[in-house]
């Protein structure tokens, strides 16, 4: 028997986290960043004193280690695969002579599609665990006062460990009393109406906010969002299960053959459940949103380079590719390579979101605009679930070092290096404190630093471009601002503004080349006047390439195939995405 639960275990293991890793490890990774467990007395004693501490704990401690490649999954796998066993367990309990896999693998189903939700805590899983890990060993207790004092201990206990996962225990503790027919099982009604007291008390003394937090799995979610009704279904299966397995006939005697039809009924059921739930719920459209802020993170250009080819639809996918296009020098050059959408693709509209939020921080970063990055990495820092998380308090610290606030950059420093993945990194940008020359030398930070406006304003109150320029000028080695600038105006097909912009700044130190999508706008400006090419030395490649691009247009002006042929041989011009988009 203990080598049959062993080789299930192994192969329920090995099954969930190869599935978990194939489909959702930068999942994981994304997750990660939701959290900010530290080292910490004060931490610890915060998180252990409220309701659920424990496993929120011990869920926080897990998912720190997300950020280390086939961590997560194989982590979540051993959980959900500890609530298989368990799961075995107690429904052995209840009918010893039959294997129910279809009822202790239906809430491990549900626990393991709820893990694609980034607003779900791990804290829910563990919690589960624990409840039946609680349960299943007081099921084993034979006499009945012991029982009911054991149950009367766990319930309040429970409740710290998970908050209110100790409802599903005492609701599961008085449903097994009643199928079981115990003599004294109206008794255990007081297990239920303890917990009843005291989650009611836990909401009128404040220490949890709302009756839902006390009685239901939305605890385990994102508090200002509505859970979703899959997070329920494995609360649901438990209290199913019991008496799916009671009512289940007992055989002891049963034929091979009759056992082997009930074994692969199961198999084909939980197959079909399968076949039906993951495609819904693993949040395969969120995905690629996943891989490629796993990418701008470890600032792999060109692997997000290589993800965006194609179709995009997306404006968050398309600030993750013109950011690693302006990090590689390559924005003004190639960003009509790539399917644009006007200059929402440039800095996508911010939505008051974690990931908005930190995606907008770092494009605002890259574009040396200091004030706006730092105030969109403290909305993410504020929106997570938990007590921040280390990506923005990263950046927090990397702009108050640029500004040279160094008692707050040393404040930040110091909660990172309580930390397992980013004690490293806090140490190292420790040295950076009260050191203007080590700042000034540095290659991420010193650049920063120099391009700071000289006369302090507000940020972004005279429009973007404005602030752009202004830096430009100030800072004119920097290609970046005066690029990005010209990109808005041609991403609006503002060619006044754009026009302006060149006939201002080209040939002085702030744009002495233009760019190639530059060059393609100044044919569009005046395309029978070749001295204005000249003036602005439009190279040859160029005007080789739209004599072409015109041939094309006048040949087939009636062709209703027209668009797809420009596309076809001129789409990587801003011709084609003047003429088409």
């Amino acid at each position: 028997m203990r080598y049959k639960q062993i080789l299930l275990g192994l192969i329920l293991f090995v099954l969930l986290g190869g599935f978990l890793q194939i489909t959702g490890k930068f999942h994981f990774f994304y997750i990660e960043q939701l959290q900010l467990f530290q080292f910490s007395e004060d931490y610890l004693a915060d998180k252990i004193s409220s309701p659920g501490g424990l496993s929120l704990i011990i869920g926080e401690f897990l998912t720190q280690f997300f950020i280390t490649p086939y961590a997560g999954p194989f982590i979540i796998a051993a959980i959900l695969t500890s609530i298989g066993l368990t799961m075995r367990e107690i429904i052995l309990q209840i009918n010893p002579n039959k294997e129910l896999f279809l009822l202790y693998l239906l809430p491990v189903l549900f626990l393991l599609l709820i893990q694609y939700d980034f607003n779900y805590l791990v804290q829910g899983t563990i919690a589960f665990l624990f409840c039946l890990i609680s349960l299943n060993a007081w099921m084993r207790i034979k006499d009945p006062c012991y029982r009911l004092s054991a149950a009367l201990v766990i319930t309040p206990l429970l409740f710290w460990i998970g908050g209110p996962i100790a409802g599903l225990f005492s609701l599961s503790v008085v449903l097994k009393e009643a199928i079981s027919r115990s003599k004294q099982g109206f008794y255990f009604l007081a297990v239920l109406i303890e917990y009843l007291f005291i989650g009611i008390g836990s909401v009128w003394s404040t220490t949890i906010t709302s009756y839902r937090f006390a009685f239901l799995p939305d605890a385990f979610y994102h508090p200002i969002l509505a859970a979703p009704n899959l997070i329920y279904f494995a609360w649901v299966c438990l209290p199913l299960s019991l008496i799916g397995a009671f009512v289940y006939p007992k055989g002891k005697n049963q034929s091979k053959k009759k056992t082997g039809i009930e074994l692969t009924v199961q198999f084909i059921l939980i197959l079909f459940l399968c076949w039906v739930t993951i495609p819904r719920y693993n949040d395969q459209k969120a995905y690629p949103l996943k891989v490629l802020d796993y990418y701008a993170r470890t600032e792999q250009w060109d692997e997000i380079i290589r993800h965006c080819h194609g179709p995009i639809k997306n404006y968050l996918y398309l600030t993750y590719l013109n950011r690693a296009l302006a990090e590689k020098g390559e924005l003004a050059d190639r960003m009509f390579a790539f399917d644009q959408h006007g200059p929402q693709g440039l800095l996508a509209s911010w939505n008051k979101t974690f990931t908005v939020s930190t995606l907008l921080s770092d494009a605002y970063f890259t574009l040396g605009e200091i004030a706006l990055s730092q105030e969109m990495a403290f909305e993410g820092y504020v929106t997570v679930i938990g007590a921040g998380n280390p990506r923005n308090l990263q950046r927090l610290v990397q702009t108050n070092l640029i500004y040279g606030t160094y008692p707050i950059a040393e404040k930040y420093i110091s909660i990172l290096e309580k930390t397992y993945a980013y004690h490293d990194w806090a140490k190292r940008h420790r040295g950076f404190l009260y050191n203007d020359k080590a700042i000034e030398a540095d290659p991420v930070l010193g650049p920063k630093r120099k391009a700071l406006p000289k006369e302090s304003n507000l940020s972004g109150i005279n429009g973007l471009e404005h602030d752009l320029l202004i830096r430009a000028e100030q800072d004119p080695e920097n290609q970046l601002p005066i690029q990005f600038t010209g990109a808005i105006y041609l991403l609006s097909k503002d060619m006044k503004a754009f026009q302006r912009l060149i006939e201002k700044y080209y040939g002085t130190p702030v744009l002495p080349s233009l760019p190639v999508s530059f060059q393609e706008a100044v044919i569009l400006l005046a395309e029978k006047d070749v001295d204005y090419w000249k003036r602005f030395n439009v190279s040859g490649n160029v005007i080789r390439k739209f004599a072409g691009y015109r041939n094309l247009v006048v040949q087939n002006r009636n062709n209703p195939q027209l668009p797809q042929l420009i596309k076809k041989s001129f789409g990587d011009t801003y011709w084609s995405y003047y003429t088409l988009k």
